[in-house]
């Protein structure tokens, strides 16, 4: 009996650091989201990016906020995310629906950079093309 019990212990600490090791990694997840969040907010009024409200899009009639606020409560450093609708509607998000939001967020994000990119290119070959061709 105490072979299961100190066996079911060591189970249930094992999970309780892999669930840590997951939550460092989102967290590290969301900073290389912010970043390239960072550099196309800097071209693009779609995406803002704020330190204290995190990585937001604008719509025509709504915005949508990716929030990450350190927990103050946790022993280690601790993040804890939220989605915020622009009505104020704040959404907690659990380990699963983070995985979710970072991973919508990321791509639209990448979307949003790669449609900058093409612009940007058909852009300076107007200009080229207009410079060279009087």
């Amino acid at each position: 009996m105490k072979k299961l019990i100190v066996a079911s212990l060591l189970f249930f600490a094992s999970q309780f650091t892999f669930a840590q090791y997951d939550w460092s990694k989102l967290s590290e997840e969301y900073l290389e989201m912010y970043n390239i969040a960072e550099r196309v907010s800097e071209q693009t009024d779609k995406i803002g990016v704020d330190e204290e409200t995190g990585v937001t899009f604008h719509g025509a009639n709504t915005s949508i906020t990716f929030e990450r606020k350190l927990d103050l409560r946790a022993a280690k450093e601790h993040y804890k995310y939220t989605l915020v609708k622009s009505g104020g509607v704040r959404i907690p998000l659990d380990k699963i629906n983070t995985e979710k939001v970072l991973k919508r967020f990321k791509s639209a994000i990448d979307k949003v950079n790669d449609d900058l990119k093409v612009n940007r290119g058909a852009q300076v070959d107007d200009i080229l093309s207009n410079l060279f061709s009087n």
